[in-house]
C-alpha cells in the first residue's frame, strides 16, 4: 500500500497507515450517525440492504479490531522501538518514594499492549452503544401531558399524589 502521507513532522511518514485505517474509521463513523438521524423506514429491510449493513459493520469491526491495534503495533515497534530492552522501571529500582523494590520489569513493551488493549476497550464499548442507537432510532419519547396520570418509574400509573404535589397544586395550602 503506497504511503501518500507527507512529511510534515518526522512521526507521519512512519504512522502513515495508522493514520489512514483511523481516518477511514472516522468516515465510517460519519457514515453511521448520517445514517442514524434518518427515520426508520416503515417496511421491513430488504436482502439488500442486509447484506451492505452487515459488510459496513464487518468493515469497522476489522478496522477497530484487526487494522487499527496491528498499525498501533508496528508504528511503535518500528518507529517508537519500544521493545523488550527499553525499561520504564526494573525490579532492582526502588519504587519511588517507599524503602523497597518495585516486584517485577516493566518496559515500553508493556505500555504498547496496555494501549492495544485500550484500543479493544474502547471499540467494544463504540460498538456496544451504536448498537443501542440503532436499535432505538426513530423512537419517539412519549410525551406526558397535564390530564394524564403520572407514571412511576417502572410505567405503571400512580395512584395518588404525594403531600407535597398536592400542597403545589392547591397553591401552597394544606
Amino acid at each position: 500500500m503506497p504511503n501518500l502521507i507527507p512529511d510534515w513532522l518526522p512521526w507521519m511518514h512512519p504512522a502513515g497507515r495508522l493514520i489512514w485505517s483511523v481516518g477511514l474509521f472516522l468516515i465510517g463513523l460519519i457514515v453511521f450517525f448520517v445514517l442514524l438521524r434518518r427515520p426508520k423506514p416503515d417496511r421491513p429491510a430488504t436482502w439488500a440492504e442486509c447484506i451492505a449493513g452487515a459488510l459496513g459493520v464487518f468493515v469497522m469491526m476489522t478496522l477497530a479490531f484487526a487494522v487499527i491495534p496491528h498499525e498501533w503495533i508496528t508504528f511503535s515497534d518500528t518507529y517508537l522501538q519500544w521493545d523488550t530492552t527499553v525499561f520504564v522501571f526494573r525490579s532492582s529500582q526502588k519504587m519511588l518514594f517507599f524503602p523497597w523494590n518495585w516486584p517485577f520489569n516493566f518496559d515500553k513493551h508493556n505500555i504498547r499492549d496496555i494501549i492495544v488493549v485500550l484500543i479493544y476497550g474502547v471499540a467494544l464499548g463504540l460498538f456496544i452503544g451504536f448498537f443501542m442507537l440503532w436499535q432505538k432510532r426513530g423512537e419517539e419519547k412519549p410525551e406526558t401531558e397535564e390530564g394524564a396520570p403520572k407514571k412511576s418509574r417502572f410505567g405503571r400509573p400512580l395512584r395518588r399524589r404525594s403531600a407535597t404535589a398536592t400542597a403545589t397544586a392547591n397553591g401552597g395550602e394544606s
